[in-house]
């Protein structure tokens, strides 16, 4: 009987391949899925603590990390933010730490005194960049949060438009005094008009 087991093993590896790239998402398609920038989506993916995965030099998300950032984007439509929403445990690949050899800690402690004007500026940028996603969400929501107020204020405003029986009477009684006002005869207006330009001329 012929052996077909070598057929069997390629058959399962080509399943779970398939089955791999149905549960990864790139950063750009879950950019188009929340319609949001990149910078608001490494925000929140600050706060989840999700770290990517590298798979061909692209940046991937799995259906786990997927399954947390839709939560959060329900989240953020229903409240306008994203605090409030339970922090999960980080996820995404773990840098092993490695304990350096006595020679490797003595050159990285030269290089170290080498380059320590170097270091700063470096340090510097890091956290700036993510300053600026920080607040780039912050301005996001803040930007909602004004807009849905407005959006209150006008449809308020037409609601006591069309019944001003709602208004506290102080503002009834200006509302009616500014329809009282005294009639002007245009004659005797343009008269006035006229000996004022006269007097004018003359004093000139």
């Amino acid at each position: 009987m012929a052996d077909t087991q070598p057929d069997i093993i390629q058959a399962d590896g080509e399943d779970s391949q398939k089955e791999e790239n149905f549960s990864k998402i790139s950063i750009l398609e879950l950019q188009k899925k929340y319609e949001i920038g990149r910078d608001p989506l490494y925000a929140r993916m600050r706060y989840l603590q999700i770290k990517t995965w590298k798979v061909s030099g692209k940046a991937y998300l799995y259906a786990d990390q997927i399954a947390q950032m839709d939560a959060l984007h329900d989240h953020i439509k229903t409240t306008g933010r994203m605090e409030g929403y339970p922090v999960p445990e980080p996820s995404g690949p773990v840098e092993e730490e490695q304990q350096p050899t006595s020679s490797t800690l003595a050159v990285a402690e030269t290089q170290q005194l080498s380059t320590t004007s170097n270091y700063a500026p470096k340090q510097k940028r890091s956290q700036s960049s993510g300053q600026v996603d920080d607040i780039a969400a912050i301005v996001q929501s803040a930007q909602g949060k004004a807009a849905g107020t407005l959006i209150a204020e006008n449809v308020l405003a037409r609601h006591f438009i069309e019944n001003p029986n709602l208004l506290p009477d102080e503002l009834k009684a200006k509302i009616k005094e500014s329809g009282e006002m005294p009639s002007i005869d245009p004659f005797a207006y343009a008269d006035s008009l006229i000996s004022a330009a006269m007097g004018s001329i003359s004093a000139a």
